[in-house]
């Protein structure tokens, strides 16, 4: 189970293919194998360059993969103009480096997400990351559980970053993608509106059968959970697109599925207040602990258990706000 996603459901592979005129979906295996594949977005542009969206975890397996994709295209990386992602995680930042070694291509990020590399890199953070986890009450026996320097181990070094900010462009000719600031996954995270073909690129923000994890890009004054709540209801407002994924497989319905995806999290924070009015001192271990989560609270691997803890202390946080 991916450790960003403790509520993961299983996704099924997904073909490389093309989902409207000049946007091509590349499925990428990803490490670790739950969710099998990161989906990365090719989409070319009226001059004949390539610009990508999301490119996945950085083995030799997605490089060879990429280049197929390419060589399909009629092109190679030295085509691609732009690289964007929607987030810093690595299964969707992580080839960046290589492509931007290969190609005169610009990385685009929010800049509140480049800013969140620089701090998630700084050993300070990983030290006070320590020093909260160990208010959760975790059990002696179940102490081992890994730090923070570790969940954020595969988080890639990329070149500075120009900055996408809500409601900009990406500078793709013959395209009109608008940016659309969507916190509460990370505290940078983007989604992305094709205006022209009727889709949006959601990144880890809403996915078809996975229900994302949140906070899980460093520190914010903000509230995770309100933050993320508070961008699905800006989704909810672009009708009926084609949903384009970092996950699993494009679909239609996007306020449908942004609903559910809210409800399970107020659902989440109607069990977590339940189990404070009914001990106020409970931990957030104990609280986490009586959660249901995909595959069960005792077969949670190490990772996918913390970032469970942390969403769980972020009900909590969101409550006593």
């Amino acid at each position: 189970m991916h450790p960003h996603h403790p509520d993961a459901a299983a996704a099924s592979p997904t073909p490389t293919t093309t989902i409207a005129p000049g946007v091509t979906m590349l499925a990428l295996p990803l490490p670790g194998g739950a969710p099998p594949y990161s989906l990365c977005y090719l989409l070319e542009d009226s001059g004949g360059g390539i610009h990508v969206i999301d490119p996945g975890s950085d083995t030799t397996q997605n490089r060879e993969l990429l280049r197929a994709a390419l060589r399909a295209l009629g092109a190679d990386p030295a085509a691609i103009r732009t690289v964007t992602a929607t987030h810093l995680h690595p299964d969707h930042l992580g080839l960046a480096a290589f492509i931007l070694d290969r190609s005169p291509a610009r990385l685009l990020l929010h800049p509140t997400e480049s800013a969140a590399l620089a701090t998630l890199a700084d050993p300070g953070y990983a030290a006070a990351r320590r020093a909260e986890i160990a208010g959760w009450g975790i059990p002696a026996g179940h102490a081992a559980l890994p730090g923070p320097e570790e969940i954020f181990r595969g988080i890639p070094q990329v070149p500075a970053a120009d900055p996408l900010r809500d409601g900009e462009y990406l500078p793709i000719p013959g395209r009109r993608v608008r940016v659309i600031h969507t916190p509460g996954h990370t505290p940078g995270h983007i989604c992305l509106v094709e205006e022209g073909a009727g889709l949006v690129f959601t990144g880890d923000h809403v996915l078809p059968g996975i229900n994302p994890g949140i906070g899980l890009g460093g520190p914010t004054p903000e509230n995770p959970l309100a933050s993320y709540l508070d961008s699905l209801g800006r989704l909810a407002a672009l009708g009926d697109p084609l949903v384009c994924p970092g996950h699993e497989a494009p679909f239609r319905g996007l306020a449908r599925r942004g609903a559910a995806l809210a409800e399970h999290h107020r659902g989440r924070t109607r069990a977590v207040a339940a189990a404070l009015r009914e001990a106020p001192g409970t931990s957030v271990w104990q609280i986490a602990s009586r959660l249901p989560w995909s595959g069960g609270w005792e077969n949670l691997p190490a990772a996918s258990r913390l970032s469970a803890l942390a969403q769980t202390a972020m009900h909590r946080d969101f409550l006593a706000r």
